[in-house]
C-alpha cells in the first residue's frame, strides 16, 4: 500500500482580531479529498486510483480542534471599520491537509 506523505503545518494567528482583515493571513491549503465512482471498475483500475488533491485559498480564520477554517469573503460594518460577517467558508480536517502556506 502506498503511504501518503503529509506535512501538517500550523500558522499562528493573533487572538481577538475580529475586525482587522490584514491580521488574517492569506493561505494556500493543499489537501486530499475523497474520490468515489459508481461505475463498474476492475480491481486493477481501483488499485491504481488515487485521492484527489484540492487547493483552497483564502484568509485563515483558525486551526484548532483538528479543523482548519478558511474564509474567502467578508462584509464590513456600516462605518467600514470592522468585519461584520464572513462568507465562502471552508472547513478542512487537519488530518487530510498535505501542506498549508502563507501567500
Amino acid at each position: 500500500m502506498k503511504k501518503i506523505k503529509k506535512k501538517n503545518k500550523k500558522i499562528s494567528i493573533p487572538k481577538k482580531i475580529y475586525d482587522e482583515i490584514e491580521k488574517y493571513p492569506m493561505v494556500s491549503c493543499e489537501w486530499f479529498d475523497i474520490v468515489s465512482n459508481s461505475s463498474w471498475s476492475s480491481f486493477e483500475e481501483v488499485k491504481k486510483s488515487e485521492l484527489a488533491t484540492c487547493i483552497t485559498k483564502g484568509h485563515l480564520l483558525s486551526q484548532s480542534k483538528g479543523i482548519t477554517r478558511i474564509f474567502g469573503d467578508y462584509s464590513l460594518s456600516d462605518d467600514k471599520k470592522r468585519i461584520e460577517t464572513i462568507g465562502n467558508t471552508t472547513l478542512i480536517p487537519n488530518s487530510v491537509i498535505k501542506s498549508i502556506k502563507k501567500i
